[in-house]
Formats: structure tokens, sequence, C-alpha cells
């Protein structure tokens, strides 16, 4: 590895040998063991409950002598929650504890055991199991000889441990003696791993984490970035409170990364994740190796040497009931570190879930809930990565009023009063713009109701000191604003006493709900005008004058099922309308509409949508609906915003039989936005599933335009799906039928 990067990868390579099993044996599994049906073949009568030994059979004999009873036949002894069936057995009814012989089942609250001889005591529940099968959810453990030692401990001689509860499993790991404490680990002596009948790896010495659920993963594929690569994963525990995830990637054009996540969670100081991914690239010209050199064995580019590295530290801690604290350090070294290439390349995921609002920033928050209001203390800097330089707070101060009733007036008062100490200055720097300021925002309301309608009226304003603004020559001035408002609302509502269930509707009586909004807002001009003023957080800064009536109206059709209100169907319509004065358009503005329709069960669909009244044209639009029968479902979605295109999206799902079911996914762009840019890509994906009892698999071939075609072979426990071994997997998060925002 080259000087100066963390040698994970050869760390990581080192421990393949011994981790890449670790699927074989996870924390899961797909069902609970399915017990033969001994009960039922007994000829028995019911049992009381019972804190003494109760046992009946078709012939039972008792010795005065040594308080022993035998019995034979049918033989059913029951103790409180522990139930035991045989063909013959003895008590000793002094200490409690059975011999028993030929197809003994024991059920009790920890296991169930199938063997041909054991010898078990009610009272503590410990005792020796010959030639058994215990089932512990989600394990299953066979061997010649298996001693319960104490509750969460046992001993197995010459058996297996897995997770299949067939009897001739589809794996297993076979063992000389193993020690088993339940719900934690099980030390195995002698271990060979079994594919079927088949033995693949062999260890004197293993121990498996009961408790965990250790995964391995190898993901290879190909895209336009890498070419060929294998990205290989492994997660652990190590120790109670630490999971550790090691990456130790290749990838054709770009060489080795590798890294690290650690995710932590102490007793006492609470919890967070350490993270570092480093590569040091020497990207090839072509997509492949092998054709860097063109026909005349000239090199068709130069290799471009990158060095790309992140570090990550998230903290939480909760240090009481009332208060918690928050810290992140984030340092991140990219060439194209402005367009956030290393998280868009190597980050797929992670780049799509926070788009360009990822947060870079280090700061730290401390928050503290007091009897009437919250207190927050914040530093927030963005000098650790400085091409992305941003606003920073040192600190920032702010404590909130929540609404609070003055005495018995019927007026409530609310306030928020932050100060905070703002600089910003761009990277590389040629301007520096701070301030010292202190904003106050306060409100007073009188709620109450006229006849049928809800008033709510509301005076206020906000006051702000800075010490300096963008005129450099005002400095130390207040900036004042008044603001006052009425809120205004009501319902009706009409009560229909129909029934039906036709279609699966299940209505149950129709209630239909109004609820009609008015607002009216006035805020006067501020005092001192914002575009006199350096722009670090609009809310406070950028404020003017704003002269309109705010409108809604909201329809609700309601039905009862299952004794609880159901929306059936739910239509919002807002907008504003700007008066005389306002800043920006007067007249109404754009409205938008939002529609819920669940008529049944197997139905479903949902529309949003915002309109333009001065440009005539929509801003966007987005569609969902669903519907699905007991085998299969179809999903049909649209997304539409005018600088973004236009988007279609379906999905169909099919389970063609208790073993096969397949997906079928497709995004299509239909337009594109106005400057000829779209966030959106044409996608294909084809999954076949298969049921491999306790395991399910996963084919996916997924073509995604711009990405090229990636092909992955997923296997996931039923139990746990979670708990997955790719062999494959997509570098990208797949996307999902509907709306995507």
């Amino acid at each position: 590895m080259r000087k100066g990067s963390l040698p994970i990868f050869w760390i990581a390579a080192g421990l393949w040998a011994w981790i890449a099993f670790l699927f074989l044996t996870p924390d899961a599994a797909a069902t609970k063991p399915p017990m033969p049906d001994i009960k039922g073949s007994f000829k028995k009568q019911d049992l009381k409950n019972s804190a003494q030994v109760t046992m009946q059979a078709d012939q039972v004999s008792f010795s005065t002598v040594d308080n022993k009873a035998h019995a034979k036949g049918n033989v059913v002894v029951k103790s409180k929650d522990q139930q035991l069936y045989c063909d013959q057995l003895q008590l000793d009814r002094t200490i409690q504890e059975v011999v028993a012989q030929g197809d003994v089942f024991l059920d009790t609250p920890q296991e169930q055991v199938m063997a041909q001889g054991l010898t078990y005591n009610f009272n503590d529940g410990t005792g020796e199991f010959r030639d058994a099968r215990v089932f512990v959810d989600p394990y299953q453990v066979k061997g010649q000889k298996i001693v319960k030692v104490s509750e969460n401990y046992m001993t197995l001689d010459e058996g297996y441990m897995t997770t299949c509860d067939l009897d001739e499993p589809h794996y297993r790991i076979g063992a000389h003696r193993m020690d088993i404490y339940q719900h934690d680990r099980a030390v195995v002596h002698g271990m060979k791993i079994y594919l079927g009948s088949v033995p693949v790896m062999y260890l004197p010495y293993y121990v498996q984490d009961l408790k965990n659920r250790p995964i391995v993963t190898f993901e290879p594929g190909e895209n336009k970035d890498f070419g060929l690569f294998l990205l290989t994963t492994a997660r652990f525990q190590a120790g109670s409170h630490v999971k550790v995830t090691l990456h130790a990637d290749l990838r054709e054009r770009d060489g080795f990364g590798e890294g690290f996540d650690i995710n932590y969670n102490t007793p006492n100081f609470g919890r967070g994740l350490l993270s570092a991914y480093y590569t040091d690239e020497n990207q090839i010209a072509s997509h492949h190796l092998w054709d860097l050199y063109n026909s005349s064995g000239v090199k068709r580019g130069p290799t471009m040497h990158h060095e790309r590295y992140r570090i990550i530290w998230r903290h939480k801690w909760q240090i009481d009931p009332n208060t918690n604290a928050v810290f992140q350090y984030y340092k991140i070294h990219d060439y194209d570190i402005v367009n956030n290439g290393f998280l868009k390349t190597y980050f797929p995921r992670e780049y799509r879930q926070d788009a360009q609002n990822s947060n870079l920033d280090t700061y730290f928050l401390l928050t503290r809930n007091m009897p009437h209001g919250t207190l927050t203390f914040n530093i927030d800097t963005s000098r650790v990565n400085r091409p992305l330089r941003g606003i920073e707070r040192l600190p920032e101060v702010q404590y909130v009023l929540n609404n609070q009733q003055i005495g018995k007036s019927g007026f409530y008062a609310k306030s928020s009063n932050t100060f905070s100490d703002l600089t910003y200055q761009n990277y590389p720097k040629t301007f520096n713009e701070k301030t010292l300021r202190f904003d106050s925002n306060n409100d007073i309301s009188h709620p109450f109701k006229l006849g049928f309608i809800q008033l709510n009226p509301h005076l206020g304003g906000e006051e702000t000191y800075y010490s300096r603004t963008a005129d450099l020559a005002q400095q130390n001035i207040i900036r004042g604003m008044f603001r006052g408002s009425l809120d205004m609302s009501t319902k009706f509502y009409k009560f229909w006493d129909y029934h039906t269930d036709f279609a699966g509707l299940n209505i149950n009586g129709l209630r239909h709900v109004i609820t009609p909004t008015i607002t009216y807002l006035y805020q006067a001009r501020p005092t001192f005008p914002a575009s006199n003023l350096n722009q670090f957080d609009p809310a406070i800064d950028d404020l003017y004058r704003i002269h309109q009536f705010e409108l809604g109206l909201e329809n609700k059709l309601q039905t009862k099922r299952n004794s609880q209100i159901v929306d059936l169907l739910r239509a919002l319509v807002t907008t504003n309308f700007g008066l005389k004065g306002t800043t920006g358009h007067r007249g109404f503005n754009p409205y938008d509409t939002l529609v819920d329709f669940n008529p049944t069960n197997w139905l479903s669909f949902h529309n949003d949508n915002e309109y333009d009244f001065h440009t005539g044209h929509w801003n966007s639009e987005n569609f969902d609906g669903e519907i699905h029968g007991q085998n299969w479902s179809f999903s049909l979605g649209n997304r539409y915003t005018r600088y973004e295109g236009d988007q279609l999206t379906t999905e169909i799902d099919y389970i063609i039989n208790p073993k096969w079911k397949f997906k079928i996914y497709n995004s299509l762009p239909l337009t594109f936005a106005t400057n000829g840019n779209t966030t959106s890509a044409r996608e294909n994906e084809f999954v076949v599933t298969r049921d491999l009892h306790e395991w399910e698999m996963d084919v996916s071939i997924d073509k995604q335009e711009g990405h090229g075609t990636t092909f992955y072979v997923l296997f996931r426990l039923k139990a746990f799906p979670d708990m997955k071994f790719n062999l494959v997997n997509t570098s990208f998060q797949p996307s999902r039928p509907g709306t995507q925002n």
C-alpha cells in the first residue's frame, strides 16, 4: 500500500479466510422449525396447571420405597409450562427428575427437544439428551449427546448447528464439541462447514456470534466510472458496544480503495460513528485495462493521479432526559469537491439521498428542553473544507419560548430570541462578510369563537441588531418590523347513512367534512432594507412588506372501518391573494392542490401539483397509483417539474408460485427541462426471486442510462430481510415506483 494510506485492504484481505463462511451461519431463520405432531397421536386427558409434576400414561406404577414412578405407553408429563412426551419413563418425584426413552419430545419456553432418550430435571431445566435435536429459535442443534448445563448454556458432542429446519439441512456447522451460550455465542472445537453433505472448510477452533449478524458482501460489477470492479465489505461485532465494517475495493480504472465504519454505543456518553475511506487513484484513459493501448501500441492517454479521502466522526449524547448534544467532524479531500465528485462517484447512495444538500460542515449542537421553551447552543464551521466555505456560527445561542397563556387572560405569547456571531468568506478569499446579530421575534394572540367561526388574531414584531451591514458605513443598526394577522376557520359536516361492500369498498356510513380557512397577513416594510444587509439567513435577513390573504379549502370524505375513522378521499387547495402594496405579484399567486384517494385496501391514488396563474403553466405535478391482487401488484408513478423534466415509472410484481416471483421496474423520461438537462435517467430492472427454504435469492439485471448495466445476485434470510449476502450488487440506490423526491 502506498505511503500515507491506511493498509485496511491488506488487513481485510487477511480476514477473508475465516470471515467468508460467516454468511452461512446467520442469526436468523425462515420460520420456527416445525415440530412433529407427537402430541396429537397420544391418547391423553387434559392436564391441569400445577406447580407439581403431573403424569399420565397407559400404564403407571409407583414405588413408595424410593418415591419413584414408572410409566409406559403414551406418556405425558407436565410441570408448569414444560411438557414431556415419550414411550416410557421413570420419574423421581423427590427431585422432579425424569429418565425417558423412545420418541421423546420435550417442549419448554427455552427450547424444543426431540431425542431417543434423555435425563431431565423439571426444577432447574438441566439435563442430558441422547441422539437429539434441540430447536432454539432460530437455530437447530443436533448431536449424539447434548448436555444442558444451565438455562442458557449447553454442550454438544459430535453434531452440528444450523438455521435450516430440514432433516438434511442445506448447510451446517459440524463440530467435534460445541459450547453453546444461548443468544450469546457458540464455541466450536474441530469445526467443519458443510454445504449439503459436502465439507467445504475446516477450522480447529471457532467462535460464532449468536446475538449479532455478521455479513460478508462481495459486489462485482461494471460501470463507466470504474470499469470492472470488486467491492468487498465485512461487518462484525467487536465487543458488546462496537460494530465494525471494513471496506476493501478494487476498481479497474482507479486502483485500490479502503476504509472502515465503526458504530459505537457507550454506556454513559452516547453513541456515534467513526468512518474513513481512502483511495489513491491512478485513473487510466481507457475504459478497460486491455484497451489501454491502441492498435499502434500508443497509450490512449495519460494516467491521472488523485488522492481522495473522507473522514467523518458523528456523536450523539443524551445527557439527561431534557438535554442532548450532537457533534460532527467532516473532512473531505477531493479535487472535484465543489461538484461533490467524490460523493457522486464513490458514495452514490448517500449522494442521492442528500442530493446537493449534503451537510459537510463541522458543528456542535447542544439542546436543552426547559419548562416553557427550548435553549440551543450551536457552533457551526465550514473551515475544515475550505473550497466549500459556508456561513459559520461561532457561536449561535437561541431561546424559543413556546406558546404560553398569559395568566388566565386568554392571551397567548410566544417568542424566539437568537444571538449569532456570523462569518462568511468565499474560497479563495476575496471578501469577508461578518456581523454580530441579535434577533427577537415576538407574537401575542387571542383565539376565540364568534358564532361558528374560529378566529385567532396575532400581533407582533421583529427587532434585529446588526453590528455590521453590507454597507460598511452603516454599523450598529437596529431594524424593526411590525406584523399582524388574523386566522379564520370553520367546519361543515354532512352525514349519509350509506352502507356497501361493493368491490371491497367496506363503507359503513359516509361523512363529508368541509374546512375553509382564511388568513389575513400584514407585514410592514422593515425600517432597514434587506438589500443593505448581508444575507446569512433569509428568514431573518430577507424580510419585506407582505399584504395578502392566504386561502385554503379542505374536503374530506370519511367512513368507519373496524371501528376506526378513515379518509376515503381528501382534497386540499391552497393559494394566496396579494393586495395593494405587496412585494411581488398582486392578485392570485400559484395555487397548490393535493388529493389522496383510498377507496379500498387494494387501490390507492395520490396527486399533488402547483399551477402558476401569471405564467400560465404547471410548475410541478406528482402522481402515484397502486393496485394489487392476491399474487400481483402494479404501480404507476409520474413526476413532473418544469425545471427538471417529466418522468414515468412503473413496477409489476408477480408471485408465480410459492417458490418463484419476479419484479419488473421501469423509469422513462418523457420530457426534459427547458435548458435540456434532466435529473432523471432511463432505467430498466428485472428481478427474479427464488425461495430457497430459509433463504431468498434475487437475480437482477439493472440497466440505467449513463451508468451501464449491472448484474447482481443477492441472498437474503427470510426471517431477517436486512441480513444479506451479496454476490453482486448495484453501486447506486435503486429507484422506486411513483413520486421520487
